[in-house]
């Protein structure tokens, strides 16, 4: 005779991992560096999550170098900023920054290459 196993301990722990390992003390631990440059190389940028320099730094320096770096023809070469990392949805540790603090992932893919 088969008996009917209980999966509700495991679907309850699961759920409790994804949770706590969504917490800002634990994202702090697991906080990937991410790299962003303009598609020229002239700006690039890394987030170093324990040394403060995290996303809202990135806008501000960025948005300092457009200033400093006005466009004057407007042939010139793309100034948009990109991300130079890939989303991996199965890092269920960084949901919360992904659906809620979501504006790197906003940002247009460029693969690294090398200036």
């Amino acid at each position: 005779m088969k008996t009917k196993r209980n999966y509700k301990p495991l679907y309850l722990t699961l759920i409790g991992i994804i949770l706590i390992s969504n917490t800002p003390p634990v994202t702090f631990f697991l906080q990937p560096h991410y790299h962003y440059q303009t598609k020229d190389g002239k700006f690039s940028y890394t987030e170093e999550p324990g040394k403060g320099l995290d996303y809202d730094i990135l806008q501000v320096r960025y948005q300092r170098y457009l200033k400093e770096h006005p466009s004057q023809n407007p042939n010139q070469k793309d100034n948009t900023l990109y991300r130079t990392f890939r989303i991996k949805p199965w890092q269920f540790w960084q949901w919360w920054e992904m659906t809620v603090r979501n504006g790197r992932f906003r940002l247009p893919h460029m693969p690294k290459t090398s200036f």
